[in-house]
């Protein structure tokens, strides 16, 4: 199977690939449902003493790496060592000590109960290898040959615990766009394309040799607002700025209707999720003269820029957008020198929001700082039951609008076009790559590997 790979969102084609690779390559040791409860990966399950101080996490059997050593515990636990403190940022400090108590189990020593220990454990696991050679981990495909060149080949791992993968080889090509990469299916000369743009999806639905699988990401388009700077720093504009948003419009005209409003900083489909809590709503009022600068570096964020643009300036607000290159907007990013940013925030578990929004989040690229916000993810961290994780994201939920940090606008959404010639195991809801090791080709419609 041949996988085309146009430029990915916010990345140059070079750092897209890699991050492919290493989805398609490496596993982790637990992984979220789509209402973001902790389901098996690597680990065969876990539990907790009575007291939240002590949690036990235990391997799935016969795993082996791709160059044929056994995975063990102590391997994951010098990758959490090394990984785990910048992944978790604070909330590590949860954590006195991580122990390999056997070859399949993992013993987390808390200072004080944690919900965020498990929320985190999605760190991909990967052996350490030297600089330029492949990538090893425990995947059901496996790097074959060099990582620079226009092409990579992935092979089927013989020995993936769970049962070797229909498909033997799969090749991913890079290319400068998707309209190149889609050009190339329609020549048969690509099977996947890795992800569609907006602009292609209209083209590839009505296609009789292509799939179209389409699913919601817990990632939500989000103006970061720096509120150290200028009239930004008042809780008020701030608010006004959310309610001068038509999020439904948002949507259908900067996204083609690919995509859910974002009325606050809490995933809906998360299973904590309030929906009796207040929300963000379209109450447009007037505002005295405004100027800012939002920048953004993926071009396909520049319709959700401008149509943001047109809506502020309703209410007398003037919003200058201007795209950066990759590494200039992300060092503008990571020092905190800009007015506004517009990302595309990762949700989810909620140890992802606690990551930008708390005071000390290791991503809180504009130094936000709330004790309201600060307080509810603090009980939401230390939550002892499901009762009190539901209050605690309520209280968050609250907080937020009473001090947004940010002007909140989209749920995303992602398609990936696959040819006819395969059969793909899809689930609602999901990411079909969650089940590339079961896709195999067609009955009726053989695929030459040479392709």
């Amino acid at each position: 199977m041949t996988v085309g790979l146009g430029s990915a969102p916010g990345e140059g084609s070079g750092a897209g690939f890699q991050s492919t690779l290493r989805l398609i390559a490496l596993e982790t040791l637990v992984a979220y449902s789509a209402a973001g409860r902790p389901e098996q990966r690597l680990a065969e399950g876990w539990k907790r003493t009575a007291d939240g101080l002590t949690w036990q996490v235990k391997l799935k059997p016969n795993i082996r790496f791709h160059d044929g050593e056994p995975l063990d515990a102590a391997d994951i636990r010098e990758v959490l060592l090394r990984d785990l403190p910048d992944h978790m940022g604070p909330a590590y400090e949860d954590i006195r000590e991580i122990v390999a108590t056997s070859t399949d189990t993992l013993e987390f020593r808390l200072r004080q109960p944690s919900t965020f220990l498990l929320d985190s454990l999605d760190l991909p696991i990967q052996k350490p290898t030297q600089p330029g050679q492949a990538l090893i981990g425990t995947g059901p495909f496996q790097v074959k040959g060099p990582l620079d060149g226009q092409e990579v080949e992935m092979r089927a791992n013989e020995a993936y615990y769970a049962g070797r993968p229909e498909i033997d080889r799969i090749v991913l090509r890079r290319y400068e766009s998707v309209r190149a990469a889609w050009a190339d299916m329609l020549r048969d000369r690509v099977d996947m394309l890795y992800e569609v743009g907006l602009d292609a999806i209209d083209l590839i639905q009505p296609s009789r040799t292509t799939q179209l699988f389409a699913f919601q990401r817990p990632y939500a388009y989000t103006v970061i607002l720096n509120t150290r700077s200028g009239v930004l720093k008042n809780p008020a504009i701030r608010r006004a700025l959310n309610a001068a948003v038509n999020r439904e419009t948002l949507v259908q005209q900067a996204l083609q209707g690919h995509g859910v409003p974002a009325e606050g900083p809490v995933y809906p489909h998360h299973w904590a999720f309030s929906s009796t809590a207040r929300k963000f709503e379209y109450n447009p009022t007037p505002l005295p003269p405004i100027e800012f600068t939002c920048l953004f570096v993926d071009r396909s964020h520049e319709r959700i820029a401008l149509a943001l643009q047109q809506q502020l300036q309703e209410v007398g607000v003037r919003l200058r957008i201007e795209r950066l290159p990759v590494d200039t907007g992300l060092d503008r990013l990571n020092s905190g020198l800009f007015d506004a940013f517009l990302i595309d925030v990762a949700n989810g578990p909620l140890v992802r929001p606690y990551k930008f929004w708390h005071s000390n989040g290791p991503l809180n690229y504009a130094r936000y700082s709330s004790q309201a916000v600060d307080a509810a993810l603090g009980r939401v961290q230390h939550a002892a039951d499901d009762n009190e994780y539901k209050a605690a994201v309520a209280a968050f939920q609250e907080a937020v609008i009473d001090d947004p940090p940010a002007i909140f606008l989209a749920w995303s959404e992602r398609a990936r076009a696959v040819s006819t010639r395969f059969e793909v195991a899809a689930e609602p809801g999901r990411d079909i790559l969650s089940t590339l090791r079961t896709w195999r080709p067609a009955a009726d419609k053989p695929v030459d590997s040479s392709n």
